[in-house]
């Protein structure tokens, strides 16, 4: 404590101001993108509970009759400037397409610039899962893979398949969780990785295809 006093006492004018700039950011993007985020919520009938906290602009679009639903102390960063580890990409987007879609975003979870579009089946991240800059989840392929010419026409729903990633797990950057996917508790995925498969619990994967790199045990 007293080597960290002695060196806030040592920091220049400059340093100063730039640690107030800084920290007002981090305010200002806070409070108007937590304020949006309740606004848009209540527009589109989103279910959020308590000290959900949103930096930056977050897309939400939920299909009459799907639910889209956030647990306590989830934090949404869609802001490149409130990020620490990269640049955002794109904004934080929850889409359901169908009547029968669902997101479910559980207590403690950290979404930065994710993407998570369910067009007809659940997608569920488990509580204190942490989902590092730019990655996307999806439920679907969108259309049919063959006929070449019929996919445009053909959406191919019986395809779509839940998507489960467990408690604790550590996605990183730039990652793509496809449809189907398991991944199990504590399980850290590798940044740039391609997941079609399930991945256990208590492991690292990652790849394209993503693929068991080490299995963690308690004393990691």
């Amino acid at each position: 404590m007293k080597e960290f006093f002695r060196k806030l006492s040592s920091l220049s004018f400059r340093d100063m101001l730039s640690y107030t700039y800084i920290r007002l950011q981090h305010y200002v993007s806070g409070f108007i993108g937590t304020t949006m985020l309740y606004l848009k919520a209540c527009i589109c009938g989103i279910n959020i509970s308590n000290n959900v906290r949103c930096f930056g602009t977050i897309h939400l679009s939920r299909f009459p009759k799907s639910q889209i639903s956030l647990g306590q102390n989830v934090s949404i960063v869609s802001s490149s400037q409130r990020c620490t580890a990269s640049s955002i990409y794109a904004p934080t987007k929850l889409k359901t397409c169908t009547p029968d879609a669902k997101i479910v975003i559980e207590n403690n979870v950290d979404l930065n610039g994710t993407s998570i579009v369910a067009r007809s089946k659940q997608i569920t991240v488990g509580e204190g899962t942490m989902i590092a800059p730019n990655s996307m989840i999806i439920d679907s392929d969108f259309h049919a893979l063959w006929p070449p010419e019929n996919r445009t026409m053909n959406p191919a729903f019986e395809n779509d398949a839940d998507v489960v990633i467990g408690k604790n797990v550590w996605i990183g950057s730039r990652c793509i969780i496809l449809k189907g996917v398991r991944i199990g508790d504590n399980s850290v995925i590798a940044a740039g990785s391609v997941v079609v498969n399930d991945i256990p619990p208590n492991v690292v994967a990652g790849g394209n295809y993503a693929r068991i790199i080490k299995v963690l045990d308690k004393g990691e």
